[in-house]
């Protein structure tokens, strides 16, 4: 049986961070494909990104399997890439980073619902409905950008310091914080360079 030999591997390193770095770029796609004005260019390669990404962590998570794979911060790195034995307190920043700006949006949208409940489907010609929509998919697109990367450095300590079991659950405010801060600073950096 062949070992995991580096060439797939170091494309999974490369592929995974590209495709999703596409998902996240294009999930305006997604929000506009709600009110009908989806590019389908773009829609077509937001789609093909999230397929692509699913596929190359899936391949990544077979070539982890063998007993020969790589160990070491190299391992560390295609783990978190690979959605493989990460710590509790990684997953629930990871379920955070994805639940968060979507209780974000409901409860400073509460308007857009009322507006679906007495116009339905209607609401979605609306300038302000659209807007909210395309807001709702730049906030993502800001947790996701700032929140991966402390993601990751969560993801290392709790590689690097195995047997702590306090200290990850300890760094998840500050986990929180950093990319609160980090999404402000994009979030100004965008609004001042225009």
């Amino acid at each position: 049986m062949r070992s995991p030999s580096s060439p797939p591997l170091f494309i999974a390193l490369l592929g995974i961070p590209v495709a999703g770095l596409i998902a996240i770029t294009l999930d305006l796609e997604l929000s506009r494909l709600i009110y009908g004005q989806a590019s389908p260019v773009l829609l077509s390669l937001e789609i093909a990104s999230w397929v692509a990404l699913l596929l190359l962590m899936l391949f990544l998570r077979s070539r982890l399997a063998f007993p020969s794979a790589p160990r070491g911060l190299y391992r560390d790195a295609l783990d978190f890439l690979a959605m493989a034995r990460w710590h509790a307190a990684v997953k629930i920043s990871m379920a955070g980073l994805l639940i968060l700006p979507l209780v974000w949006f409901v409860l400073v949208n509460r308007w857009m619902f009322r507006l679906f409940e007495s116009l339905g489907r209607r609401a979605l010609v609306l300038s302000d409905v659209q807007n909210a929509l395309d807001g709702g998919a730049v906030i993502y697109e800001h947790v996701l950008v700032g929140g991966l990367p402390l993601l990751f450095a969560l993801h290392l300590l709790c590689r690097w310091r195995p047997g702590s079991r306090l200290l990850p659950w300890l760094l998840l405010p500050l986990f929180f914080a950093g990319t609160a801060i980090a999404v402000v600073i994009m979030v100004t950096v965008v609004h001042f360079s225009r």
